[in-house]
């Protein structure tokens, strides 16, 4: 505001005898301020004889500027009753309400509101020379000068007999620096407070111009002159701060500068408005130097300056009052959330029961809106009123809580329901109405009756288990248990129900499966475990415990089952198997190394009888005739058969007793291809039998074991020429799949049933003896192919069409993980398919035995 220079301390003397006849203007901060002033004007009045009218927002008030002023030595009661006092508020009547007009002219009429009768009664009442009356000045429309000056020439026109000193009451927020210059020119007489008392408001005497830059310097208020055009040609201090430049720097500046959203054309047609009006006033963002952005109330009027036209531009910082427009905002959206997103009815009514503000449910259930009464007595159930008419009684000043049989006017029918009541109370204590909170308790006592219903069920479940079977809650108590569980727990279901395990157990092993129960039924999870029990009766179980979470209505409505499978006689029973067991697999160990043992016996005496027939053939010890030399080798085949049949059985042996390692190399696929069909090149040319291959373009070697892979191909494809027919085909594929190597072997012979898929791979096994009997062998072959894919970490089957042939597939790993091991022995190394190689080192052997 403006500086002040005191003139004269107004006080109750001042209010007493220097009131000026048409009245003073003041401009207060604080509701509490215009209070003051208002008991000092009044009771300044009522010392002078004079007749006083104080109006008042509402009843409340009323009482307490009675209060107020009976606070001297007046007898205010004696001024009331002689009607030299008169306090009128605002609100005594549904009818008043305040509305902003829809025109720019004050909306003040003597004539219409009961408010404004009752002042003019007061006022036609008794001879008085003097009249004082406060009144409250808003700009509604246009300034709060011209609000003044309508309302001054109202109270002229209206009653010309009587001298009425009004005091008008102006909030220092609602008034801007131009309009404070605009009513000291008109020649109203200010007052405000400052430094604790009231004081008149002057400008030092001095010329025009001193007085205006008083008035500009002295301004609380960014205040701009800037000519038609939009060129500024003064600025005060409080502009220069507010927009960061020097007095000089701003001087010369176009407005549209100073302001973030303005443009030429936009200022154009505000000049052309003010022209119009002479009045202009906006909301602008003001830019800083420094970028910031400073929300301003801005008021232009045009002036004379400097022998010009020109435009007062004044602005004030409005940055707290947006703050402030937004938390109301935020705090309305709130609220307004509040009621409406409230899942049941809630109101606010004030003392008189009248319904303020309500949301749609409390509507829907209870049939009342907005500015109605209260149509149900809390003290009593709505049931009970008979009448249609709405009815009421005054709202207690005790909160109330109660559950009702409630009419709802949305169901047309009588429902379960909850009401809340608690009462409002001003700061003064005094009683001022309340809220009411309306619930509708159908799904409540829906699911009540739903709760009980399962609770019951889930009591007759546990009842009809023969093994011991228990439900507990959240907390671990025990909720309901059967006869089983009675027995095993030696006691009767009243002394279980309501306890606990820290009731029946030592605390550590309460609290152990009391955490473990409560995790469970958090997480929702199932548990199955085996443990040892001690019965009741003192015998030992072993028990298997099945604990699993019946679901609720809510979580908090969750239990946890749990059933006991008594188990001792299975566990005795797997017990004994596992003996059995244990001896089958000793006798099986001892049976592979009687085999392991007796094949090393058998190839003793099978060394010399093959070497021996092999020496008489080789005739280094004279001619053999004809019928000799046929015998002797079929000694010799003998021999090699028994010995290739020996080595077989030993293998199986060996990989039963896990004593058979790999030993990982890269190998030429198509080498190992080529080296079997030589060693069988006999077989199939006594058949003829042709053995192709196909090998995939980049699968030129492998990693596995030499000796291993040989055996698996060698046995693969004997068994595809044994059972082909004469002059068949035998094909050979490989390819790569992902990481894996896949060989296939397809003949054409008599095939294989897929019921018999599983079986040829087992040891010993043979289809059919006519087969067997036919081609001979023991049914080893395939099943050291079985495992010897296996121990490479792979995979074979087969898939065969009766009388069409057959194509066994075996699939290994291209990239073992294993990690390759060296050979120590670079020599060839004996298999089943070579007999050459197999002759000549069991020669050896009997050289050296």
């Amino acid at each position: 505001m403006v500086d002040i220079i005191n003139k004269r301390e107004i006080c109750g003397f001042c209010f007493c005898s220097n009131i000026p006849s048409n009245g003073l203007t003041a401009i207060y901060k604080e509701t509490e301020e215009r209070t003051e002033l208002t008991t000092s004007y009044i009771k300044a009045g009522l010392k002078q004889k004079e007749h006083c009218i104080w109006i008042v927002p509402d009843p409340e008030s009323a009482e307490l500027a009675k209060d107020l002023l009976s606070n001297s030595e007046l007898d205010i009661e004696s001024c009331i009753t002689k009607s030299r006092l008169k306090i009128i508020s605002l609100q005594e009547t549904e009818a008043y309400s305040i509305k902003p007009p829809e025109t720019s002219e004050i909306d003040f009429d003597w004539n219409t509101g009961i408010p404004q009768k009752e002042i003019i009664k007061f006022i036609h009442t008794g001879n008085w020379r003097y009249l004082r009356i406060n009144l409250e000045v808003k700009a509604v429309g246009k300034s709060i000068t011209s609000s003044i000056k309508e309302l001054r020439r109202i109270l002229e026109e209206d009653i010309p007999e009587k001298k009425i000193r009004p005091l008008f009451m102006i909030k220092e927020g609602d008034i801007s620096s131009g309009e404070v210059f605009d009513l000291i020119e008109a020649g109203e007489k200010l007052v405000l407070k400052r430094d604790g008392k009231w004081r008149f408001l002057r400008i030092k005497q001095g010329s025009k111009d001193t007085k205006f830059k008083t008035l500009l310097e002295s301004s609380s208020d960014s205040i701009l002159i800037h000519d038609m055009n939009g060129k500024v040609m003064e600025a005060n201090h409080i502009a220069c701060e507010i927009f960061g430049y020097t007095r000089s720097k701003m001087i010369g500046k176009h407005i549209k500068d100073l302001r973030t959203n303005i443009h030429l054309t936009e200022f154009g047609q505000q000049i052309e408005k003010l022209k119009q009006t002479e009045y202009f006033s906006f909301e602008m963002d003001s830019l800083r130097r420094d970028g910031t952005v400073i929300p301003q109330e801005i008021n232009n009027r045009l002036i004379e300056y400097e022998g010009e036209t020109a435009v007062l531009s004044i602005g004030r910082n409005i940055s707290e009052r947006r703050r402030a427009e937004k938390a109301l905002r935020d705090s309305e959206r709130k609220y307004h959330m509040l009621f409406e997103e409230f899942p049941g009815g809630i109101a606010q009514f004030d003392k008189y029961g009248t319904i303020i503000v309500c949301n749609e449910n409390f509507v829907n259930f209870t049939g009342s809106s907005e500015n109605e009464k209260l149509i149900f007595n809390l003290l009593n159930p709505p049931e009970e009123m008979k009448s249609e008419e709405k009815s009421f009684t005054c709202l207690p000043e005790v909160p109330i809580h109660c559950d009702i049989k409630y009419i709802s006017s949305l169901e047309k029918e009588s429902i379960p329901s909850e009401i809340t009541y608690k009462p409002l109370i001003s700061e003064n204590s005094r009683f001022n109405g309340g809220i009411i909170l309306v619930e509708d308790l159908t799904k409540v006592k829906r699911l009540e009756i739903i709760r009980l219903q399962q609770t019951e069920s889930l009591r007759k479940l546990v009842d009809s288990m023969p093994m011991p079977m228990s439900c507990k809650d959240r907390n671990g108590t025990y909720l309901a248990c059967n006869k089983a569980f009675e027995t095993f727990m030696g006691m009767q279901k009243e002394e279980i129900l309501g306890k606990s395990l820290y009731n029946f157990t030592s605390p550590e092993f309460a609290e152990k499966y009391h955490t473990m129960d409560a995790e469970l039924i958090m997480n929702k999870k199932t548990q199955v475990f085996e443990t040892s029990l001690k019965f009741a009766d003192g015998s030992k179980h072993q028990v298997l415990f099945n604990k699993f979470v019946f679901s609720g209505l809510t979580d908090e409505d969750s239990v946890l089952l749990s059933i006991m499978i008594d188990i001792t006689e299975r566990k005795q029973a797997e017990e004994k198997l596992l003996q059995a067991k244990m001896a089958a697999e000793a006798a099986n160990r001892a049976k592979t190394t009687f085999i392991v043992n007796m094949s090393h016996e058998l190839k003793t005496p099978l060394n010399a009888v093959i070497g021996f027939s092999d020496l008489l053939l080789s005739e280094t010890y004279g001619p053999l005739n004809e019928k000799q030399k046929r015998y002797t080798e079929n000694i010799s085949n003998g021999g090699n058969h028994l010995l290739s049949v020996v080595n077989s059985v030993l293998d199986i042996s060996r990989l039963e007793m896990g004593n058979i390692e790999l030993y990982y190399e890269k190998v030429d696929l198509v080498g190992i291809i080529e080296e079997v069909k030589r060693v069988l090149s006999p077989l199939s040319s006594e058949k003829n039998i042709s053995i192709e291959y196909n090998i995939e373009q980049g699968l030129k070697t492998i990693i596995v074991d030499r000796v291993k892979f040989k055996q698996i191909l060698y046995n693969i494809l004997n068994n595809a020429i044994t059972f082909s027919f004469k002059g068949g085909k035998v094909n050979i594929v490989a390819e790569l799949q992902e990481d894996m190597v896949e060989i296939s072997v397809t003949d054409e012979g008599i095939g294989i049933q897929e019921a018999d898929y599983e079986r040829i791979f087992q040891p010993f096994v043979q289809i059919d003896e006519s087969i067997s009997k036919k081609h001979g062998g023991i049914g080893i072959g395939l099943a050291l192919v079985k495992k010897f894919v296996e121990l490479h970490r792979g995979k074979v089957w087969v898939k065969a069409t009766p009388e069409k042939g057959s194509t066994f597939t075996f699939r290994i790993p291209n990239k073992p993980e294993n990690k390759i091991k060296e050979k120590e022995v670079t020599t060839s190394i004996q298999t089943t398919y070579n007999p050459e190689i197999e002759k000549e080192k069991e020669k050896v052997r009997a050289e050296i035995n």
